[in-house]
């Protein structure tokens, strides 16, 4: 059986952060915290790496590094995982790629223009796409690439884009598990962000696409 670590990146959200973790220990016992909150302490068996400063995103791409995983799990702090969640990833793992729960396929050189974004719990059969986001699934070897300009606003399309423009991507089709809202402070509504995403995403889609 293979041996899953998963990742837990958080530096703010931290009211469900403990049931979060606790929900991924009922799914294997290799959980760590990418903890920039300066905030956050718990009792739980897990490995609690700490950051000051904060880092940035980047910090779960940093501790990925750290885990001894077969494949690893890199998960947002506003997603609850159900049970079943880390056996349908096992159950692609066959896909030889990096899987997710969200992700978007690209259809020009505009992000918030030319992509589409696909969701789990909306397909029936895994569905290639272009980038994937939220909870990810990969093998140790689309773990280790240069962080040196990973920043926040772009660490998952410079993962996809600049790190394995190559690697296979999908989305599985599962409902395992539950994505709180977006709160106020969140970068997909912040502007200044947006436009470091959209400038990152055309630059790389007209040098690789």
């Amino acid at each position: 059986m293979p041996k899953v670590s998963v990742v837990v990146s958080s530096y703010r959200r931290l009211a469900d952060l403990e049931r979060i973790l606790t929900a991924w220990l009922g799914q294997t016992p290799d959980v760590w915290l990418a903890d920039s909150s300066g905030k956050f302490e718990t009792s739980l068996p897990i490995h609690h790496v700490r950051f000051s400063p904060d880092p940035g995103s980047k910090s779960r791409h940093a501790v990925s590094l750290l885990t001894d995983g077969d494949y690893v799990i890199k998960a947002d702090d506003d997603v609850l995982p159900k049970p079943g969640l880390l056996d349908a990833f096992l159950e692609y793992s066959r896909l030889c790629g990096i899987l997710g729960i969200m992700g978007r396929t690209f259809h020009g050189s505009q992000y918030y223009g030319n992509t589409k974004q696909v969701r789990s719990a909306d397909i029936r059969n895994p569905a290639k796409v272009d980038m994937v986001g939220n909870v990810t699934f990969a093998p140790r070897k689309y773990l280790a690439f240069d962080l040196l300009g990973c920043a926040s606003p772009i660490e998952d399309l410079f993962w996809h884009m600049r790190a394995f423009p190559k690697a296979a991507k999908y989305i599985i089709p599962t409902d395992r598990y539950e994505l709180f809202p977006n709160d106020e402070g969140c970068l997909f509504l912040n502007r200044k962000a947006r436009a470091e995403r959209e400038a990152f995403y055309r630059q790389h889609y007209r040098m690789s696409y």
